[in-house]
């Protein structure tokens, strides 16, 4: 799929190598075509991750905003909708680029001597989850508030954003699908 979105980047070459049944080449257009069922915010999510347009983070990164709103959380006091929004733009952040583990390099395996083993840093994710430590301080909660808590809120956000991902796959593969027939 990201090879297909990144047909949408300027100066990107045409995707001859890919070929659809029955012959025909698909251009940008096609994909570009399948993405227009899709609602905006994903839309732009699709874009910013996988065609690398940064000039739609800022309409992204504002409907992100109104995402978490959303979410209906509840705010304990001393807690504001800063704390909310921040934690929209954290997620927004984490599904964009995910920090990979520094252990495994984010392959999720790690060699010894002459096996592969788990990576214990990630649990073989490859990528490292934030501290509950580092999300109170951004989010200037406590640290147990952002184990029972907010650590919770950004786990339900981010798998908003896996859905997004998986409805991107769906529309690009039925639209070529479609487009093919």
């Amino acid at each position: 799929m990201s090879e297909l979105m990144a047909m949408l980047t300027s100066g990107a070459p045409g995707f001859d190598t890919i070929r659809s049944t029955n012959g025909n080449s698909i251009t940008a257009t096609d994909v570009a075509s399948c993405l227009v069922k899709l609602d905006r915010i994903t839309y732009l999510y699709a874009l910013e991750k996988f065609a690398l347009d940064g000039a739609c983070r800022p309409e992204l990164r504002e409907l992100a905003i109104i995402d978490g709103f959303k979410a209906g959380f509840k705010l304990k006091e001393g807690e504001t909708n800063k704390t909310i929004a921040i934690l929209a733009l954290m997620a927004l952040e984490i599904a964009i680029s995910p920090k990979n583990c520094q252990k495994c390099k984010g392959v999720g395996e790690i060699k010894l001597d002459s096996r592969v083993v788990q990576c214990e840093s990630c649990k073989g994710a490859g990528q490292r989850p934030i501290s509950e430590r580092n999300l109170a301080k951004m989010l200037s909660v406590t640290v147990f508030q952002a184990r029972k808590v907010w650590k919770k809120r950004l786990n339900l956000l981010l798998s908003r954003y896996l859905e997004r991902d998986e409805w991107i796959r769906i529309s690009i593969l039925s639209g070529l699908k479609d487009h093919i027939v």
